[in-house]
């Protein structure tokens, strides 16, 4: 179902009179409000329009480009919105029972007081009437800085979803499946997530976090990998500062690694190789010479980390923070020097203005979206 963003295509004409129709209706004139069950409208292309209380029941709007639609009060339920830009679309107090919106744009999007719930649909085979249920999925969605203000999510699917900076104060999250979203920065004040499962989740463990997830079996299992991540780099820190005499030297190669706190911590020589450190906390660390190949570190913060020598081939970084990150070659003692590499990484949404870094640093991996340093 890979469809184009090429193929965006506008709406037909007799949809454009039904639009006209719904704009008079939304501002509280003459018009008909717009109703459309089981049609098939993938790819059109459709900004800023008001779609206020529109009726679209099990529609098909997959690989559509709605930025800044308002859909306030609107029944969405069972629609499909696959592949979809939403982005800064508001869905206030929609009905949103069974949509769903797998891998979909809802940057910056609002759904305060929306509901989620499972939805269901009545199909009629041979005559005999069977109902179907559809839980609303979006899963693998950008929902960084959605607002989602007393939504009511239950059992709603949500994995992989970034929801950084999202605001979910109050919202009901009650038997969601949260397996590897990521909540970093994300306000959670008066939110509920009985049942919820967060395995693979990334947050930030403070007092809040520690309320609301307590007694959550994946929560407990994140703690207790956080205290054994840091004796195991207690262990590698006494054997840097020993000259290999003491400690033990640390290998993460291929292990989970998210949403650890690693700031200022001496790692040098560490193999994270193949690890996940997706939101990982490693500002101001000693990553000198560093093994990251293969490893994922997307959302993670290196600002200010000491970088020289790293291996980064094969790497991920997505909406990686590098501010002021040390680049340089690394000086070995047997003379010589070790350079950064980044062949075959796949780099995005990083910004790189920050730090002193060549495009020849860079040689053999794949950029997209990364502003760079004048190196003029």
């Amino acid at each position: 179902m890979n469809k184009p963003q090429s193929a965006h295509t506008l709406p037909s004409h007799d949809m454009q009179v039904m639009l006209a129709q719904h704009t008079l209706f939304a501002r509280g004139h003459a018009g008909k409000r717009l109703e459309m069950r089981l049609q098939n409208l993938s790819g059109i292309k459709l900004n800023n329009f008001d779609l206020s209380q529109c009726l679209l029941l099990a529609c098909n709007l997959s690989y559509t480009d709605l930025e800044g639609c308002s859909f306030q009060a609107a029944n969405l339920s069972n629609s499909l919105f696959i592949g979809a830009n939403l982005k800064h679309c508001d869905f206030t107090r929609a009905d949103l029972r069974g949509t769903r919106f797998y891998k979909s744009d809802l940057q910056q999007a609002k759904m305060t007081g929306s509901d989620m719930r499972v939805g269901s649909i009545t199909l009629n085979s041979g005559g005999v009437a069977k109902q179907r249920e559809f839980t609303t999925d979006l899963s693998f969605c950008n929902m960084e800085e959605a607002t989602l203000q007393d939504a009511v999510l239950h059992n709603v699917r949500l994995r992989g979803v970034n929801m950084r900076n999202a605001d979910l104060s109050g919202a009901d999250l009650s038997g969601a499946d949260m397996q590897g979203v990521v909540l970093l920065g994300a306000q959670m004040q008066r939110a509920k997530f009985t049942g919820a499962n967060i395995k693979n989740a990334v947050f930030t463990v403070n007092d809040e976090t520690r309320r609301l997830f307590a007694g959550n079996p994946a929560f407990e299992e994140h703690l207790a990998n956080l205290r054994e991540t840091d004796r195991i780099v207690a262990a590698h820190e006494e054997w840097v500062n020993s000259a290999g005499r003491n400690g033990s030297r640390a290998d993460f190669a291929g292990l989970a690694l998210r949403g650890v706190d690693l700031r200022g911590r001496e790692l040098s020589a560490v193999s994270f190789r193949g690890a996940d450190l997706t939101g990982a906390k490693l500002a101001h660390a000693r990553l000198a010479a560093a093994d990251f190949n293969g490893a994922t570190l997307a959302y993670a913060e290196l600002s200010n980390a000491d970088l020289r020598g790293a291996g980064m081939e094969n790497a991920r970084l997505l909406h990686t923070i590098v501010d002021g990150a040390d680049f340089g070659d690394l000086e070995l003692r047997g003379g010589g020097k070790l350079s950064i590499r980044f062949a075959g990484a796949s780099i995005e949404w990083t910004n790189f203005s920050q730090c002193v870094i060549t495009s020849e640093q860079l040689a053999g991996a794949v950029l997209r979206e990364c502003p760079m340093p004048d190196e003029h």
